[in-house]
């Protein structure tokens, strides 16, 4: 969790939901709220987080809650647990950290039980990914339950990094993917 990542939220962000008047916005993995307070610019009609941590929730919320102009709802909670309607989000921001080895068993549940049921038809679905290149894995789930997808590429500014950026790399993708209308 980095504040310097801000210009990445900030992309997720805009691809997410730029071009959508009143989305809804689920994020799943809370953190700094670093992606909450870039969708600010956008407008969006209500954002929901799941974080299972009440500590960070405590931290972060109150930041929240004044950056963003609309109904705002913090569950702590895993997202495991998560109960929303079919097809009620217009965005998914998936950002969270698994047990080591389990990440992408993890992120294809989540796809599978979350993501493609809970988003609306055109709705999109990103998640943040260190790297240049998709795990196969990754790449075949989305593969599986979206008809498209694309991987833009953002890399953190050398300058911006801060001296306790442990990440291997300041390359990342911003994964865009579209629900079909079924």
């Amino acid at each position: 969790m980095f504040f310097a990542e801000s210009g990445l939220m900030a992309e997720h962000a805009r691809h997410l939901i730029a071009d959508r008047a009143s989305a809804r916005v689920l994020e799943v993995g809370l953190g700094l709220g670093v992606f909450a307070e870039q969708l600010a610019p956008y407008q969006p009609g209500a954002y929901v987080a799941v974080e299972p941590h009440a500590g960070v929730v405590r931290l972060v919320a109150p930041r929240i809650r004044s950056a963003l102009r609309c109904e705002v709802a913090v569950l702590v909670q895993p997202w495991q647990s998560l109960e929303l309607p079919a097809s009620s989000v217009d965005a998914i921001m998936y950002d969270t950290w698994p047990p080591e080895g389990h990440a992408d068993a993890d992120f294809t549940r989540f796809v599978e039980r979350v993501a493609a049921p809970m988003l609306r038809p055109g709705g999109r679905f990103s998640f943040f990914h260190s790297g240049t290149r998709l795990p196969e894995a990754r790449a075949r789930t989305l593969d599986q339950h979206f008809p498209g997808w694309v991987a833009h590429p953002h890399r953190l500014p050398p300058d911006a990094l801060p001296a306790a950026w442990a990440k291997p790399t300041a390359d990342f993708l911003v994964p865009i993917a579209v629900k079909g209308n079924s």
